[in-house]
């Protein structure tokens, strides 16, 4: 187990004990979960509790291709080892968003499923919420009204993951008691929320292409690089600019950022 994983996977357990819960939650992206890691957890005895939160969806068809949840046990051995058997080969890969929840694990799935429905465009436009892909995720909680901020965080004590530096990360959630909650069955997202998450996705789409480096664009991390490519593709969205204009204006809005020189300079004599 590489040793960034084992921290990772000691501090959660760390934080779910400290909140008196004897179990660790994890929803991971089955889009880009090896196949062969699922498996050897769903086969141990006894089994952690498992739930495609697409099953019973309209996308029922590709459930086993969206997230899953799994209710990892802290007292039994067998589940940890296991489970860091699968963190080390996933940790930098956006596939663990892992959290601490008092819920029974099928009313959290409820609440988890409802949140993958998503509605846009005035009810027009419906698909599934990808908010448990890491790279999305904390972009995605900032965009909740206060409405929707109580179903979506209530049944969690707090979130984690690894963010795009390869550093934990974390979000607080409400810790609200499941009597106080009706079971949540979609989301309905106004064109202000939908439109941050579309530059989001156009900015990672980006950054992939481009293989650039956030010292190339003045930035000392990922995150911040990404915030910024972010706000420059909403822009871009907001101007209505034609596609050939596209890199033109990126490359002018990022050119204010000099890069960083990663060399220090020599004291003066």
């Amino acid at each position: 187990m590489t040793t960034n994983a084992k921290e990772w996977l000691h501090h959660l357990m760390g934080e779910a004990r400290s909140a008196g819960i004897d179990h660790l939650d994890l929803l991971l992206n089955g889009a880009v979960l090896p196949e062969a890691l699922l498996p050897p957890l769903l086969a141990l005895s006894p089994a952690p509790e498992c739930q495609w939160l697409l099953e019973h969806t309209p996308e029922q068809a590709l459930a086993h291709q969206g997230p899953v949840l799994l209710r990892i046990a802290l007292g039994d051995q067998a589940h940890i080892a296991a489970t860091a058997h699968l963190f080390t080969a996933v940790y930098a890969q956006f596939c663990v968003l892992a959290l601490i929840s008092r819920w029974p694990f099928d009313k959290l799935a409820v609440q988890l499923r409802g949140a993958t429905q998503a509605t846009w465009n005035k009810g027009a436009s419906s698909g599934v919420l990808r908010y448990y892909d890491t790279r999305l995720f904390r972009h995605f909680c900032e965009q909740l009204d206060p409405e929707q901020l109580a179903p979506f965080h209530g049944p969690v004590c707090r979130w984690h993951w690894i963010d795009h530096d390869g550093k934990k990360a974390s979000l607080c959630g409400l810790d609200i008691n499941p009597q106080d909650h009706s079971a949540l069955t979609g989301l309905t997202l106004s064109a202000a929320q939908v439109q941050p998450l579309h530059a989001l996705s156009a900015a990672l789409q980006w950054l992939k292409k481009n293989d650039c480096t956030p010292a190339q664009h003045g930035f000392t991390s990922h995150e911040a690089l990404i915030r910024c490519l972010t706000g420059i593709h909403l822009n871009l969205s907001r101007q209505q600019l034609e596609k050939p204009q596209h890199e033109a204006f990126i490359a002018s809005a990022l050119s204010e950022f000099p890069p960083l020189s990663l060399t220090p300079k020599k004291a003066a004599l």
